[in-house]
């Protein structure tokens, strides 16, 4: 009796979340994805029944529907396909696997090209996580037959739905295209348990008669592997290493040591295999049967995969599932802490590294000074003579750079390039701005370059200047093809009408002229006057030999 009360409980508050699930208010639909997810599936999943679950994927379908921005559509898909690998128990996880796939394959049709791009991510997930469940029960026997029998019944091979004409198979067509994809990141298996997992792709190959499904499990599976295969075996051949832990690696494994050929001529031997697909199956039987050979004569050894990991072991050293949780999320930390500290230590170092860099650059300033003279850097040592200390300071004492120091460093370059004649072409010292005086003498400096280039001077080809001595002096000369070419025509410029490119020029009945524009005035059909028929010539040919006859018959009887 208490039992059939939580059920009947548990089935009146599935029915009202689904309907706060399919709501238009988006903050609604939120909180019941959390109650649902967080407090009413972990506490009354197992009271739930098939219809209950039903229900509620009616309402979660409806709430991804209405779910908008691609962030969102992913974390939403991503807790939902969480459902199924934290469930409180396998049983009620794969049940909750089997309703989303049921409701995903009724609606299927319901779908428009604008939200399919979400349900496909949506049906990844789903996948995905299916397969994480497999792994954390380390790949159990009657738990994987029991996953692999949803994906056949409920997508690769619904039985109940072919009789109903237009059944969907789109969602089939995904799941055959996505599955290596989902498979691989828990790979590797062992060969027993890829013959499970692979079951109903052998029979999809046997009992269907869909050549779009039987096509697409041909290319998305069996030639993957294949291909995979062939890789890894070349690669073998040459002695490079393929990367560990890669997709390539772990698949090219299994295609080659599953036994693809043997199994593939099999089932084209049996009885009830459809005929259209023998061809298929005997082309993948050669293909195989050849890299297989390929693989026995070359000498190769690959191990046999095997599924290896840390949660199974703990679970056989006698550890429950949360324990070792609890021990990876240590080892995270750990990991996470020597990251840190050697970050640190490493900044620590870099510093001081820098440190070290800028006292030493310190040191090589004040050990030279770095004067600019026409773009050329020379360097004076700071043990100048005596004498030029003395001006500057004492000469027993540090030299500092300071401003007046360097303004009257400037001064004396300039009275000492004015008196080399260097004004007009030099450059001045970037060390400190120039006096008054000094911008008076370039400014009529330029005055007189300009002149000089305006009296006659030569202008080479890269812009320079050159003087009538034969110098290039540092001013350059911008030219611009609008301001500097105009071009004056000696004769009219032709009509409008012929000024047109000689690859444009009309040629043809294009040069004709054209009707002229005005009022269209209607003028009435002509009418065919008919023709009077002509005579037949056998007709106008008579009358002139039966005249002759009478003449000559007339010529006859007077003679």
């Amino acid at each position: 009796m208490a039992a059939a009360a939580a059920a009947a409980d548990a089935s009146a508050e599935a029915a009202a979340i689904s309907r706060r699930l399919a709501s238009c208010n988006g903050s609604a639909r939120e909180r019941a994805v959390r109650h649902l997810l967080s407090t009413f599936l972990p506490a009354s999943a197992p009271h739930l029944s098939a219809s209950d679950l039903l229900k509620l994927w009616k309402g979660l379908f409806f709430c991804f529907w209405h779910s908008d921005k691609p962030l969102y559509q992913s974390s939403l898909a991503t807790r939902l396909a969480a459902g199924v690998s934290s469930g409180p128990s396998p049983a009620a996880a794969a049940a909750f696997f089997a309703a989303y796939l049921a409701t995903l394959r009724r609606e299927w049709v319901h779908i428009d090209t604008h939200r399919l791009d979400k349900f496909y991510l949506l049906n990844r997930r789903f996948l995905h996580h299916a397969f994480l469940l497999l792994a954390a029960n380390s790949f159990a026997a009657d738990l994987t037959s029991q996953v692999v029998s949803i994906l056949s019944e409920k997508v690769l091979l619904p039985e109940a739905d072919n009789v109903a004409a237009g059944s969907p198979r789109g969602l089939g067509y995904h799941v055959a295209e996505v599955f290596l994809d989902e498979l691989s990141p828990v790979l590797p298996v062992s060969l027993q348990t890829m013959e499970v997992l692979l079951s109903p792709f052998f029979a999809v190959l046997e009992k269907s008669s869909d050549r779009v499904m039987v096509a697409k499990v041909k290319s998305s599976v069996f030639e993957r592997f294949l291909e995979s295969g062939k890789q890894l075996l070349e690669m073998a051949k040459k002695g490079e290493g393929v990367e560990k832990g890669s997709a390539d690696e772990k698949i090219g494994k299994v295609g080659l040591l599953f036994g693809f050929s043997k199994r593939f001529s099999d089932i084209g031997a049996k009885a009830e295999t459809v005929q259209a697909n023998r061809k298929v199956l005997f082309g993948l039987r050669d293909a195989f049967v050849k890299v297989e050979k390929g693989l026995e004569l070359s000498g190769v050894e690959i191990a046999v995969p095997e599924f290896k990991s840390t949660e199974v072991t703990g679970v056989e050293n006698g550890m429950d599932l949360d324990e070792v949780k609890v021990e990876k999320k240590k080892k995270k930390k750990v990991k996470k802490a020597s990251l840190v500290e050697g970050e640190t230590e490493g900044a620590k170092d870099s510093k001081q590294e820098k440190k070290v860099k800028k006292e030493k650059k310190e040191k090589k300033k004040k050990k030279k000074v770095e004067v600019v003279d026409e773009g050329d850097v020379t360097e004076q040592s700071t043990d100048a003579p005596a004498e030029e200390d003395q001006q500057m300071g004492d000469g027993t004492e540090a030299v500092t750079f300071d401003e007046t120091l360097m303004s009257n460093l400037q001064k004396q370059f300039e009275k000492a390039a004015a008196e080399a004649g260097m004004v007009n072409g030099g450059s001045s010292s970037s060390a400190s701005p120039a006096s008054g005086k000094a911008a008076k003498k370039r400014k009529r400096a330029k005055s007189a370059d300009r002149l000089s280039v305006s009296d006659g001077d030569d202008v080479s080809s890269e812009g320079t200047i050159i003087s009538q001595d034969g110098e290039k002096s540092g001013k350059k000369v911008r030219f611009s093809m609008k301001n500097n070419l105009v071009w004056k025509p000696h004769n009219p410029l032709p009509p409008q009408c012929l000024r047109l490119p000689p690859s444009a020029t009309p040629r043809g009945s294009a040069l004709k002229k054209g009707v002229l524009p005005g009022p269209i005035k209607e003028t009435p059909t002509p009418v065919k006057k008919t023709k009077p028929k002509a005579k037949s010539a056998k007709k106008v040919l008579k009358k002139p030999f039966s005249a002759a006859k009478r003449l000559r018959k007339l010529q006859n009887f007077s003679a």
